[in-house]
């Protein structure tokens, strides 16, 4: 049962899951016993239950002139759900002023040049890329330098999101380093999965890959140092762009062949 990715959703940090999880297979308990299962003091187990119950996936009841506390059943906890759809509506008819708002007071002072250091950042960075749609994006790095940094579940995911915005790639490979479809079915070569390969030679320098959309480009080191930024600038994409059209012409197609 997942559990974790249902509480998830209410903000719950760690030990306030592990808690719920324990009352959830205990049945109607005290804080005294609770306590004890979790190794918790009890006054911390107190406001732990205080939160639950506020929240509305735990009850508080008394037995005996003790309370006692037990999980929502499945029915109340729907409704909380549905509490929060609401909510989340609500919140996404107002992105439309905020927006307005931006555009209007902020965008001027937003930075042309974004760094990000670490996987966590840079999976951030990449994402950036899926706030436009309906565009072709030119790519110059090696695959696989670039899987073992953000991982194979993140590309994976990513390159589903990328296609249903229609967004393009054109990528340009290494000779050396042509991943293994087997290992990474993400990266096959087709119109469905709206992906170009074309392969230059070894000699061309991968320890940076870049990305043109936009009016910005992309740059990730894929060495030891792991950062990356983006520069958003008009010119600067376009004389990128002329560089990769020139690197493309002269690269020799690829596909994977099944």
């Amino acid at each position: 049962m997942k559990i974790r990715k249902l509480l998830q959703l209410f903000g719950l940090r760690e030990v306030e899951m592990e808690l719920y999880e324990k009352l959830f297979y205990s049945g109607l308990t005290g804080a005294g016993e609770l306590a004890k299962q979790t190794g918790l003091a009890r006054p911390v187990v107190y406001d732990l239950l205080k939160k639950l119950v506020g929240i509305g996936l735990v009850l508080e009841t008394q037995k005996s002139g003790v309370k006692m506390f037990a999980v929502q059943p499945p029915e109340k906890v729907k409704l909380l759900f549905r509490e929060k759809q609401t909510e989340l509506i609500a919140a996404e008819k107002s992105l439309g002023e905020l927006k307005t708002e931006y555009h209007s007071k902020r965008a001027k002072a937003r930075p042309r040049i974004q760094i990000y250091e670490g996987q966590k950042e840079l999976r951030q960075m990449m994402k950036d890329m899926l706030l436009y749609r309906d565009m072709t994006v030119s790519v110059f790095w090696p695959p696989e330098k670039a899987i073992k940094l953000l991982s194979a579940d993140f590309f994976s995911d990513f390159h589903k999101q990328r296609v249903a915005r229609n967004i393009d790639i054109k990528v340009l490979w290494p000779e050396c380093a042509i991943p293994s479809l087997k290992k990474y079915p993400f990266l096959e070569t087709n119109a469905k999965l709206k992906r170009q390969v074309r392969i230059v030679p070894s000699k061309f320098n991968f320890t940076f890959g870049y990305a043109i959309y936009g009016g910005t480009v992309r740059f990730i080191s894929l060495e030891k140092d792991y950062f990356g930024f983006i520069v958003e600038s008009i010119s600067l994409s376009q004389m990128m762009e002329a560089q990769f059209q020139v690197l493309w012409e002269s690269a020799r197609n690829f596909s994977f062949k099944k």
